[in-house]
């Protein structure tokens, strides 16, 4: 069997990676390199990403791909102390204790600043609003939106999704993106009361509590597409 894989990209990589051994495969790239949006480059003596800096740890077939082409031994795990969020003309703290963008400390989110104090009132009618009605897999912004409000959409879960996903939130699959809140979806009436239950249980992203969000590779993602490509 011959295959065409058209961009190399990681995407396009991992899928040869894959067929290896089971097909002539041939990639293509309008680009002279390979690694599409994964590009690393030295500057003044330091590595720096021009595209994705890490993937999610919780979604496995990004460590299983390191680990087949022999970068097991270089994977790390970034980290930050804090992190925040420019809006209304300053930075303002990253609520504590909040599930991808949905909070869950509400006396965190009403020091961080980040809602107005309408938007506030706004999450907190969700305690009292009767269930709402949901197709089987709607978007997360939907999801959220209809429960707390669009400002926690807007300036809560849009920049942490986005960095993620490279999507906005009315535009992603809850089940496919964000799958850990499904729970929440057919259990309960109150996003805010459910996101608190499952993050106590499971942590902020749904992986076990202590294990690491996100990983990348000592040299840089670049390397990653590079290796693949090798392999």
């Amino acid at each position: 069997m011959r295959v065409v894989i058209v961009g190399a990209g990681i995407a396009g990589l991992a899928a040869a990676q894959a067929l290896a051994g089971h097909a002539e495969v041939t990639v293509l790239d309008a680009a002279g390199r390979v690694g599409g949006k994964l590009r690393t480059t030295p500057i003044e003596g330091m590595d720096v990403e021009e595209g994705a800096e890490s993937f999610l740890a919780r979604v496995p077939d990004g460590l299983r791909l390191a680990r087949q082409v022999g970068l097991g031994h270089k994977v790390v795990h970034p980290a930050t102390n804090s992190a925040s969020l420019w809006i209304r003309g300053r930075l303002r703290p990253i609520p504590p204790n909040t599930m991808l963008g949905v909070p869950t400390d509400v006396l965190g989110l009403i020091r961080s600043g980040v809602l107005t104090p309408r938007g506030m009132v706004r999450a907190a009618a969700d305690l009292a609003l009767p269930r709402s009605r949901f197709p089987d897999d709607p978007t997360v912004g939907e999801f959220v939106g209809a429960r707390v409000g669009r400002e926690v959409v807007d300036l809560l879960v849009d920049p942490l999704l986005g960095g993620v996903y490279a999507g906005r939130a009315d535009a992603l699959s809850l089940r496919a993106t964000v799958p850990q809140l499904v729970p929440i979806l057919a259990e309960d009436r109150s996003l805010l009361l459910g996101a608190h239950r499952v993050r106590a249980r499971t942590g902020p992203t749904g992986a076990s509590p202590g294990a690491p969000v996100f990983a990348s590779l000592r040299g840089g993602l670049g390397s990653f597409a590079t290796r693949v490509a090798e392999r």
